[in-house]
């Protein structure tokens, strides 16, 4: 070996290790730069998803009671117009409310202990308090006796779902379907005498002549130790800007908060607020009490959050549905409005989680960089001892002897076996000959291996896209898309296209009953047997949400998908999945079917008759099937 400092290959090397370094850094930086918008975007992109999939899920009950109330207006309006049916309303009113000494009404006792009226009739759980300014005319007797029956419908259908469903009369009374009786709870004198017109629901449905939804406030309900709002839909006001009846609700928002409480990704955290110019805070997990302190009042801008100032700059871009990213300088956050309602969802990323992983990726690239420049060393340190050893012809020929049989080593050529400094490097070089050809054997191996996982990796994330989690059928997700092409295709061919909207009866009953785990396996079955019933092959069932499924069927003929579909509610029946909370005491379904001959003229209407021919099979009993 050549000890001197000042030698050639001394000075060589030097030089080479100060290229190394240079080049190192230089890779280093091009690898730091890649690599982190690789995992950026990675991030972007699994944001984007896991929240609009977030936004459909958290959609779904606050379409239920949209769809709700419009149908309870729909309803009142036909009942109210028919011929005649006034008088007999107004008939009704006298049958179940009774006045007080103060001149307020409530529905009779026992009603809402579930005693039946003279005729029959029972309306359990609805109860009723109306204090007139003046004395009630039949139009009011009518409209409020007509409001309490169809809060029952709608009530009684949803229970279990909904915490309440009421129908406001404009003259200060509403009849009410929940599990409280609110005849005794509220009083017209002293201190705590209610006064409706005070109401933010109230005063808000009433004032305005638009019968659009309309969401309150968030605000702490003490009897319920909850944060709640209502959810109103007037009726279409008459020419005078005047409404007769307003649909309403109460939600409990406490679920809508713990879900939000759980992050979409690992080291996130979400916040809840108002679409509105000052962003009025539903949650945010650093902020909690602030926004129990102000009843619901504080907001991102009362509260100086700064950093989500830009937050409320993008509102006016939002579509709901949809996820928008906005980038700060320490985290990405994914931004989306919940559909059928006011609120926006908000997923904070920090950026600080993505650190980690970039610096072990920049740390193999570098490590990677090193070793193959490492290796360049050696073989300019032997170039550079050849020719500074010319009398070493043997290492010279057996260089170009490999250099002529195209990088093969034959090592009879070399002197290996000399005990001076060419033995040595002799030896050393066919030693790193044959580590380099392994390490090139074993890098390629690598890669290949990684290329296969990553593929692997590939396919399943396709999958899990587009395939519910618990059922194994298609998710929403992909109802969707298929759902919208096999319109299109219904209406650029004109062949029928029939959906059957699937719901397992007193599905809740039986999760209170066998528990979530048999709640889940019943789901798993229920979607098999749906899976074995398809006709074809290219009938979609998927899950809907919740305990509701859907079926995509090419069925030609409206009657044969009426019959298809009671066929597939014996068939749940005859599974004989037992079910004790239910008065068939085995598992049963309700089917509505509506498809493209029915002439619905978009793709939300056509979902909307398979909805309605839905409720009409609960109505009738359930375990039955209805066409729109």
């Amino acid at each position: 070996m050549f000890k001197s400092q000042n030698s050639l290959t001394a000075r060589t090397l030097r030089q080479a290790a100060l290229r190394i370094a240079l080049v190192s850094v230089l890779a280093g930086a091009i690898s730091y730069w890649l690599n982190k918008n690789s995992i950026e975007d990675g991030v972007r992109k699994q944001l984007i998803l896991s929240t609009e999939q977030t936004l459909q899920r958290e959609s779904l009950p606050f379409r239920e009671i949209r769809d709700l109330q419009q149908n309870f207006l729909h309803e009142f309006k036909q009942q109210y117009e028919i011929p005649g049916n006034q008088a007999r309303l107004a008939h009704d009113f006298d049958l179940i409310f009774y006045r007080h000494p103060d001149g307020s009404y409530t529905q009779r006792p026992g009603l809402f202990e579930g005693k039946p009226l003279a005729d029959g009739r029972r309306f359990a759980n609805m109860s009723a308090t109306y204090a007139p300014d003046f004395a009630p005319t039949p139009d009011i007797k009518a409209r409020f006796a007509l409001s309490y029956q169809l809060s029952y419908k709608f009530g009684s259908s949803a229970h279990g779902r909904l915490f309440n469903f009421y129908g406001v009369v404009p003259e200060k009374g509403f009849p009410i379907y929940q599990n409280a009786d609110i005849a005794k709870v509220f009083s017209y004198s002293g201190p705590n005498a209610l006064k409706l017109e005070t109401y933010e629901f109230y005063a808000r449905g009433f004032a305005s002549a638009s019968h659009e939804t309309l969401f309150t406030r968030m605000y702490w309900d003490e009897s319920n130790a909850a944060w709640m709002t209502t959810i109103a839909t007037p009726d279409i006001a008459d020419t005078r800007g005047k409404h007769r009846i307003l649909a309403c609700v109460d939600v409990l928002l406490d679920q809508l908060m713990q879900r939000t409480a759980r992050p979409v990704l690992r080291g996130s955290q979400n916040s809840l607020f108002l679409a509105d110019r000052d962003g009025t805070l539903l949650y945010h997990p650093q902020y909690a009490n602030a926004i129990k302190q102000s009843q619901g009042g504080a907001s991102i801008r009362s509260l100086h959050i700064a950093a989500d100032y830009p937050l409320l700059d993008m509102l006016p871009n939002l579509r709901p549905g949809e996820t928008s990213l906005i980038e700060t300088g320490h985290e990405i956050v994914a931004l989306g409005i919940i559909p059928d309602t006011p609120w926006v969802l908000a997923v904070h990323y920090p950026k600080a989680l993505m650190q980690p992983a970039i610096l072990q990726n920049l740390a193999i690239v570098i490590a990677v960089g090193l070793l193959t420049l490492l290796v360049e060393i050696f073989i300019i340190r032997s170039i550079l001892q050849k020719q500074v050893a010319q009398p070493l012809s043997r290492l010279m020929m057996a260089t170009r002897q490999v250099g002529r049989s195209g990088g093969s080593l034959d090592k009879n050529n070399l002197p290996i076996h000399a005990e001076d400094e060419i033995g040595e490097l002799a030896r050393d070089f066919t030693q790193m000959a044959e580590r380099v050809e392994e390490a090139h054997s074993a890098l390629e191996r690598k890669v290949e291996e990684r290329t296969a996982a990553l593929a692997q990796a590939n396919q399943k994330l396709a999958e899990i896209s587009t395939t519910d989690e618990l059922t194994g059928i298609a998710n929403r997700r992909r109802l969707d898309e298929v759902l919208l092409e096999k319109w299109n295709h219904s209406r650029r061919t004109g062949t029928n296209l029939t959906l059957a909207i699937i719901d397992v009866d007193w599905f809740k009953n039986y999760n209170d009953y066998y528990g979530h785990p048999a709640g889940d396996e019943c789901l798993r079955k229920i979607a098999k047997l749906l899976k074995a019933n398809a006709k074809r092959t290219e009938d979609l069932v998927a899950r809907y949400g919740g305990e509701e499924f859907v079926m995509l069927l090419s069925i030609p003929d409206s009657q044969n998908a009426l019959s298809y579909a009671q066929k597939i509610c014996e068939a749940v029946e005859q599974a004989l999945l037992p079910h004790e909370d239910s008065p068939f005491k085995r598992v049963t379904v309700s089917i509505g079917i509506s498809d493209t001959v029915s002439g619905a003229s978009s793709l939300e209407e056509f979902i909307e008759q398979a909805d309605t021919a839905l409720y009409r099979a609960k109505s009738q009993g359930r375990n039955r099937a209805c066409k729109f």
